[in-house]
C-alpha cells in the first residue's frame, strides 16, 4: 500500500531536477540579479541557499478550492475571495442555520456548492474529497479553516477540553492534508494549502492555553510540511490573523456531548453575528477586521505561496519582541564540539527561511 509519505518521496524526485527552472521562470532570477534586495539577502544566507519555491497557484481562475468552517467568519470570507477570484468553490460547515445564508451571498450558483462535513471525521474526509470531485473536479486549493475557540487556561483545563480542542484545530488540519496531499501530487496540476492559525499561533497573550497550544501546532505543522513540499508543485501558508468578526467565541455550540465537562467551561458571552453580509446593527462599531478582508488577504498569500500570511500589522512590535527574547536567550559564548554540529546541521539552519525572506524582501507584502 502507498503511503503519504511514499507520495512525497516521490515527488521529490519527480520534481527536484526542474525545482531551478521553474524559479527562473517565475521572474526570480531576476529578482536575485546583482544589487537587488534579494540578492543581498541571497548572499548572506546559510550555505545551501535555494530560491523559494515558485507560486503553484498563480492562476486561480476556473480552479477548485475547498475552505473547512465556512459558513460564517474567516472561513465564509475566504470562500467569497476565492469565488470573486474566479474558482469554483465548495463550502463545507455543521451548523445548518447559517449555510442558507452563505449560500445567498454567492451570486453563480454553478459555481458554489456546500457540504455538511465534520473535520473530526476521518471517513468523512475521504466522502468529501469524492463529492468534491464528482461535482466539480480535482481540488486546487484546501483550505483548513474550520477551528474551535476553547477557553480554557492550561493549568485549568480538563481532558475533555485538551481533547476536543486537539481534534478539531490539530488532527482536522491533519486530516485534511493526509486526504488531499496524495490526490494533488497524483494530478500533478499545481496546487495549495492553507490552515487558518492565529495570532495565538505566534504570540501568546491571552489566557486560552489550550487554544494557544493547538494554533502554535497547527502553524508548526504548516512550517514542516513546507519542508516536505517545497520540491514539489504544492504550495502551502499558515494564515495568523488577529482580530476577525467572527462567531468563534460560540464554538461551545459545537462541543460533542461526550466531550462536554460536567461544569462548563466559561466562555465570553457575545451575541452572535448578523445575517452573513448584512451591516451590524446601528451604532454598533466594528470589533474586528471584516472577514472579506481577511479572505482577500489569504488568496493574495496564496497566488504569492507566502508560508506566512499576516493581515494584522499592529502585531508586529510584539512579534519582534518574542523572537527578541528568544534569541537574547540563547547561550553565547561556549564551545560546540564539533561532532555535534555535525548531527544538528539538519535543523540548525533551515535554508527556506532565507529563501523567504529573499523573496519577501524583494517584494515586501503591503
Amino acid at each position: 500500500m502507498t503511503t503519504l509519505f511514499d507520495e512525497f518521496s516521490a515527488a521529490r524526485r519527480q520534481f527536484l531536477g526542474g525545482a531551478a527552472l521553474a524559479a527562473t521562470a517565475t521572474g526570480l532570477g531576476a529578482a536575485l540579479a546583482p544589487g537587488t534586495a534579494a540578492a543581498q539577502a541571497a548572499a548572506s544566507a546559510p550555505s545551501g541557499y535555494r530560491p523559494p519555491q515558485a507560486p503553484p497557484l498563480k492562476d486561480l481562475a476556473g480552479k477548485v478550492a475547498y475552505v473547512t468552517g465556512a459558513s460564517s467568519g474567516i472561513g465564509l470570507g475566504i470562500a467569497r475571495a476565492a469565488y470573486n477570484a474566479g474558482m469554483k468553490v465548495i463550502i463545507g460547515y455543521i451548523d445548518d442555520s447559517q449555510i442558507a445564508g452563505a449560500l445567498a451571498l454567492f451570486e453563480d450558483k454553478a459555481r458554489i456548492h456546500a457540504i455538511k462535513h465534520d473535520v473530526t471525521d476521518r471517513p468523512g474526509w475521504i466522502r468529501l474529497a469524492d463529492e468534491a470531485e464528482k461535482k466539480f473536479g480535482r481540488v486546487h486549493l484546501l483550505v483548513n479553516n474550520a477551528g474551535v475557540g476553547v477557553r480554557a487556561q492550561v493549568a485549568q483545563a480538563t481532558h475533555n477540553d485538551f481533547d476536543w480542542g486537539f481534534s478539531v484545530n490539530v488532527a482536522g488540519v491533519f486530516n485534511g492534508i493526509q486526504t488531499f496531499v496524495p490526490r494533488m501530487l497524483k494530478y500533478g496540476e499545481g496546487a495549495h494549502i492553507v490552515t487558518t492559525s492565529s495570532m495565538s499561533g505566534i504570540l501568546p497573550g491571552g489566557k486560552a492555553g489550550i487554544y494557544t497550544a493547538t494554533k502554535f501546532a497547527s502553524a508548526g505543522l504548516m512550517e514542516a510540511l513546507r519542508i516536505e513540499l517545497e520540491e514539489t508543485n504544492i504550495g502551502t501558508s499558515v494564515y495568523l490573523p488577529g482580530g476577525v468578526n467572527t462567531n468563534i467565541r460560540l464554538s461551545e455550540n459545537y462541543r460533542p456531548q461526550a466531550l462536554r465537562n460536567a461544569t462548563p467551561s466559561q466562555a465570553i458571552a457575545v451575541p452572535p453575528l448578523p445575517t452573513p453580509g448584512a451591516p451590524p446593527p446601528q451604532g454598533t462599531p466594528p470589533s474586528g477586521m471584516d472577514p472579506v478582508e481577511a479572505g482577500r488577504c489569504v488568496i493574495e498569500g496564496v497566488r504569492n505561496n507566502d508560508l506566512f500570511i499576516f493581515s494584522h500589522p499592529e502585531f508586529k512590535a510584539g512579534i519582534q519582541e518574542r523572537f527578541e527574547s528568544v534569541l537574547a536567550s540563547v547561550p553565547v559564548g561556549r564551545t560546540v564540539p564539533q561532532e555535534r554540529l555535525a548531527l544538528e546541521r539538519v535543523t540548525m539552519r533551515v535554508p527556506l527561511y532565507a529563501a523567504e525572506t529573499a523573496k519577501l524582501q524583494a517584494n515586501p507584502r503591503k
